[in-house]
């Protein structure tokens, strides 16, 4: 059994409710969320695909005729995903199907491979497992199983861990990057996801550091940064915006606590000129010299700036001026944090976040616990 074997059941709800709008129609690098997931469907190549969604739409209907889905609505409003299983397997054209949800916008579809083998004997779900989750939107159901859903949602059960205990799941734990498990559910996943696209169009990524005001410790959050990334085989540039003019860092100055901290490239920049100091393994002509980090050498790069920054930016806040919370900003670390609903908030000590995030941001690998705030946010 392969993909083309398999229907393709997209869950596409509508309800929303933690993200305060529609988030099938989220804009996500010049399409819909859901458009974005229909289009990544196609191409895998699905023998079919089943939008699954609590009621007709004429947007719905356009997006199900444009990607050749075929829109199915739940029999009673309100059900949560285990409506759309239901009904997305009563109107599957296989034996086995993937249920997805239409909101994880770097799923890859290669995963679905690793679940093939499990499809067999007596099993009615393939259920993957990351970091000790489940993935119920992410698995492989048989045909059969979609009677079960449609029976526990007439008797008032929609919880989907309890009606998949009535059922025989063989679960499947996956060592792969928590990324692609990712839901934008909330405002907060939503700018997450927005800085994850953003670098996924870059040769290489960029992070983003960003202060409403000088002293908020924008060096000392990178310099403890840059360490704990190599640790993860993350080599790091830095390049530091200056508006007023430079000398050249001598020891104790920023460039030089970067170099130090484990960057193989600092640059800085001002309105009367630059340098680049970049590490090599040999001596370098004139010509690679001349205004250029050598990318080959560098996973990422972080920029330290005033104020503002380019997506993905992480906006330090000590209380010293008044941040700009805009779209390019992804997480807000700020002393004494307050859960916030739009921004992911964190400490300004929290390294271990900062880690997580730089990851996430360039499309790293998450493993472990390093995936569970991304799987749970």
């Amino acid at each position: 059994m392969n993909i083309s074997d398999l229907t393709l059941i997209v869950a596409a709800g509508g309800k929303s409710s933690r993200m305060g709008r529609d988030k099938r129609f989220l804009p996500m690098d010049g399409e819909p969320l859901l458009a974005r997931t229909l289009r990544k469907s196609r191409a895998a190549g699905f023998r079919a695909i089943v939008l699954a969604a609590e009621g007709v739409r004429s947007d719905l209907s356009a997006l199900a005729e444009e990607f050749g889905a075929t829109l199915v609505t739940d029999e009673q409003p309100a059900q949560g995903p285990a409506a759309a299983i239901a009904a997305g397997l009563a109107a599957a054209e296989t034996e086995w199907s993937l249920v997805l949800s239409g909101d994880m916008p770097f799923y890859d579809f290669e995963l679905v491979r690793a679940l093939l083998s499990a499809a067999e004997g007596d099993t009615q779900v393939v259920l993957p497992t990351l970091s000790g989750y489940w993935q119920p939107l992410a698995a492989l159901y048989r045909r059969d199983a979609g009677a079960v859903f449609a029976a526990a949602i007439a008797r008032g059960d929609r919880k989907l861990g309890i009606i998949l205990r009535e059922l025989a799941v063989q679960e499947l734990a996956l060592t792969v990057d928590a990324g692609l498990f990712f839901n934008v559910n909330t405002p907060a996943a939503y700018r997450l996801a927005l800085g994850r696209l953003a670098n996924e169009q870059r040769r290489r990524p960029i992070l983003s550091v960003a202060a409403p005001a000088s002293g908020t410790g924008k060096t000392t959050f990178i310099e403890r940064l840059i360490p704990l990334l190599r640790e993860r085989g993350v080599a790091v540039a830095v390049i530091k915006s200056d508006s007023h003019g430079f000398d050249l860092d001598t020891e104790g100055k920023d460039s030089a606590r970067f170099s130090a901290a484990g960057a193989e490239a600092v640059a800085v920049s001002s309105p009367h000129g630059y340098f680049i100091l970049q590490k090599t393994k040999s001596r370098k002509d004139f010509q690679n010299l001349i205004a250029k980090i050598d990318s080959n050498s560098v996973n990422l790069y972080i920029t330290e700036s005033r104020s503002h920054g380019v997506l993905p930016t992480l906006m330090l806040d000590r209380g010293v001026g008044t941040p700009e919370i805009d779209e390019r900003v992804v997480a807000h670390f700020v002393k004494d944090p307050a859960r916030a609903a739009d921004v992911l908030t964190a400490d300004l000590d929290d390294m271990d976040t900062a880690v997580r995030l730089a990851l996430f941001l360039m499309g790293r690998p998450l493993y472990g616990a390093d995936g569970a705030m991304f799987l749970t946010m």
